[in-house]
């Protein structure tokens, strides 16, 4: 099964989703999140955002309609936070880091505000030596698809080490939204994940928008907020109409 990973509103200029708890049926306005789920009879959902902001919602809408609620924190890791320079820069890359129970709620604001307070440079960043500190039995480590360290290293030419060798189990999300480079990509993460019995792979597909037809909208949405035009977008894994719940759907009925 393909794993569905939604993002809301709350990683700016990234998701026209939201989190709202209300049937907006007959109403013109960006979908829920919820109500997709409800809609589509899911027990549960995952919910990778780029800040912590919406978290309170999305737990309390979620508990409201009896959803279970998978989330994690997409955060930029760097060589070294204390570090902040343009040069650093060519160590960014993003993982996952999702909570397992309460506890790791706490534990994950923990490392957020680290991240936050320290370590910003641009955005919020963490690095592996702070992060073994921080590390807890609560948490659990993902790898993105999309501007991982491989990601960085094998298409962008960059230096991202990975050094999460305290962490028993992490997992590696492959997708498939029909971009040039995906089996590129592909390949490389299974060639990396079969070097070690703790690295896992898991098929995902990130979710920003409902349907195919709201391409446009979401790329519309995307151009204001990058102040580019449609002629001239200027954003990157932008050339797929596949980062959508309908391309889930699809996916499934396959499988």
């Amino acid at each position: 099964m393909v794993v569905p990973i939604f993002k809301s509103q709350y990683s700016l200029g990234k998701s026209i989703l939201n989190l709202s708890n209300e049937d907006n049926k007959d109403k013109v306005c960006p979908d829920s999140i919820i109500n997709i789920c409800k809609q589509n009879k899911l027990k549960e959902f995952c919910l990778v955002d780029d800040s912590m902001t919406g978290f309170a919602e999305a737990y309390k809408n979620a508990d409201d309609n009896d959803l279970f609620l998978v989330y994690g924190l997409r955060l930029t890791f760097c060589e070294d936070i204390s570090i902040k320079n343009e040069e650093s820069l060519s160590t960014n890359c993003k993982y996952i880091i999702f909570i397992k129970n309460t506890e790791g709620h706490q534990d994950l604001i923990k490392i957020h505000d680290v991240a936050t307070k320290d370590g910003f440079y641009y955005q919020p960043r963490m690095d592996f030596k702070i992060l073994k500190k921080l590390w807890t039995k609560n948490l659990m480590l993902c790898v993105p698809f999309y501007d991982s360290f491989i990601h960085k290293n094998v298409l962008e030419g960059k230096s991202c080490i990975p050094e999460f060798d305290f962490i028993k189990n992490v997992n590696f999300l492959i997708e498939d939204n029909n971009l040039p480079f995906d089996d590129l990509l592909k390949q490389s993460v299974e060639e990396f994940t079969q070097t070690s019995k703790g690295y896992n792979t898991v098929d995902a597909q990130s979710i920003y928008y409902k349907d195919k037809k709201d391409f446009k909208a979401y790329l519309t949405f995307r151009c204001i907020n990058k102040r580019t035009t449609l002629n001239k977008p200027n954003l990157e894994h932008m050339c797929s109409d596949t980062f959508c719940f309908e391309s889930w759907k699809e996916k499934n009925e396959k499988s």
